[in-house]
């Protein structure tokens, strides 16, 4: 079976964002905000900021929409320092930010699906001629990055949970995001952190 240019390119996000949920299936509310050591930003912070860069590439640039205040892309960007992001006033509890993704993330799924092959091939950054499925690979790309990091914080919280990269497979990948959904579900309303 060939798969085409958006095939592949559509599944290789969906893997990234399957491990990156999973990521954090079944930690606990005060584990999202514990900063391990100086340099190392908590896990509330990691997925603010994924999800501000996926936001970033396939809701304002892809869709011009916005769905994240310009406060909360300063706050999660790479560079604000700790100081700015303590100072931020309107910071959403780690159970908007997640479901705001979620948001997020059912748009620019539905808007890609819509999409041509040769779209994917289209330069949507002119400045670097950045095309969108080579965005769509470093967004992929900066996902699992940080999956792995998240995954050294939980283990030294003594809280490891699941190992990553999985997915790879379809129904690996949807039995993946069924539990995560369902723990999710059960689970977020203790996030009002």
């Amino acid at each position: 079976m060939v798969t085409t240019l958006k095939e592949s390119t559509i599944d290789l996000l969906r893997i990234a964002e399957s491990n990156l949920l999973y990521s954090f299936k079944d930690i606990q509310p005060e584990e999202v905000c514990k900063q391990i050591a100086p340099e190392i930003n908590t896990i509330y912070w990691i997925l603010g900021h994924c999800f501000s860069h996926f936001h970033m590439v396939l809701c304002q640039t892809c869709q011009e929409t916005q769905l994240l205040s310009d406060e909360a892309i300063h706050c999660y960007r790479y560079g604000t320092s700790k100081e700015e992001i303590a100072r931020t006033e309107s910071r959403m509890t780690f159970e908007e930010l997640v479901d705001r993704y979620l948001e997020m993330s059912e748009i620019s799924f539905s808007y890609l699906n819509t999409l041509d092959n040769d779209d994917f091939k289209k330069v949507i950054f002119p400045e670097t001629e950045e095309t969108l499925v080579t965005s769509i690979q470093r967004l992929s790309l900066h996902f699992l990055g940080h999956v792995g990091q998240i995954v050294l914080i939980r283990r030294s919280l003594g809280n490891p949970g699941a190992s990553f990269v999985g997915g790879a497979h379809p129904q690996t990948r949807k039995q993946m995001l069924d539990e995560w959904i369902a723990w999710w579900s059960e689970s977020k309303s203790r996030f009002n952190v």
